[in-house]
């Protein structure tokens, strides 16, 4: 996956979470290792904290996305991110957004 569409990933996953939604990663239509690695370099980054993770021998094996919230910087961070996100509509039109 090209790292274009992992940033996607990662602003349109703290926007859903913002707005009150954990996304899942049949919403994005990729594998859950990739999702998982996503959301935590995100909490690495400090943009969301609460996430449990459950690791094995090659990376996450699942992340416990229940109590996922947005730091400050996580915030501050799809603020800067606002061009990008002109043209999110949400999860039901996540894959015609996804290509850069």
């Amino acid at each position: 996956m090209a790292s274009k569409d992992k940033l996607k990933i990662m602003l349109s996953f703290m926007r859903e979470l913002n707005d009150g939604n954990i996304a899942k990663p049949e919403d994005y239509d990729i594998e859950k290792n990739e999702f998982y690695d996503i959301i935590d370099a995100c909490q690495d980054e400090g943009l969301i904290k609460g996430v449990k993770f459950s690791r094995g021998g090659h990376g996450v094996i699942i992340a416990y996305l229940e109590n996922a919230k947005l730091t400050v910087k996580g915030m501050e961070y799809l603020h800067e991110n606002t061009k990008a996100m002109q043209t999110y509509k949400g999860l039901k039109e996540i894959r015609e957004w996804l290509p850069w």
